[in-house]
């Protein structure tokens, strides 16, 4: 692994001992981290094969903000979307130490107009039919550009919200933009949109 990289996921390493050492993971239950190693090298693989259009890069459900801040690091203009503040603030104080540029929004993943709902075999979403017809495109209140901009999403899904994830980024992403699904270790993703994206879900 080379730097500054290593540098970063090493710290990242530590700051995890000591949330674990803390029993912060009792707080966050759902809070589980991916293999940054792995996710590097398809950050990487992406950026080095041109795959992506721009450098836009979204993370949804950022936690410690290291998947964002490697995106920052490989040339990427990062944003983590992390709904728990707790988790933002390690995010971003990571990123500060080593100074990747990485941004970091405490909201969730589910954009304004989507419903995400528990059913039986895992988590499902819909349109929020109480803002009636989306005739614009999703995004963060937070950020300046909408989901149809970005161009590489990453996500580590849990096992129930897979279908899920992929069924919103096909409703949100414009055609040809990438998702990068970390699905355990030695098993990653990448899916590009389809000419269907951003139609309804």
């Amino acid at each position: 692994m080379p730097e500054p990289f290593a540098t970063l996921i090493n710290d990242a390493d530590q700051r995890w001992h000591v949330f674990w050492a803390q029993k912060l993971n009792k707080r966050y239950p759902r809070y589980v981290a991916s293999e940054p190693a792995q996710v590097y090298a398809a950050l990487k693989h992406v950026r080095d094969q041109g795959l992506a259009l721009g450098d836009r890069f979204i993370e949804w459900g950022s936690g410690f903000g290291v998947a964002t801040s490697l995106a920052a690091q490989l040339g990427y203009e990062a944003t983590g979307i992390e709904l728990e503040e707790g988790l933002v603030q390690i995010a971003e104080s990571l990123a500060a130490t080593h100074q990747t540029g990485a941004e970091f929004i405490n909201t969730s993943y589910i954009p304004e107009g989507y419903i995400s709902y528990e059913h039986i075999g895992g988590t499902d979403i819909v349109p929020d039919d109480s803002f009636g017809h989306q005739s614009e495109p999703a995004r963060y209140e937070e950020m300046d550009i909408g989901l149809d901009e970005i161009d590489v999403f990453f996500v580590y899904p849990w096992p129930g919200e897979q279908e899920m994830m992929l069924k919103l980024f096909e409703s949100v992403a414009s055609e040809d933009a990438i998702l990068i699904a970390y699905y355990g270790d030695k098993e990653i993703c990448i899916y590009r949109a389809s000419a269907e994206a951003e139609t309804e879900l």
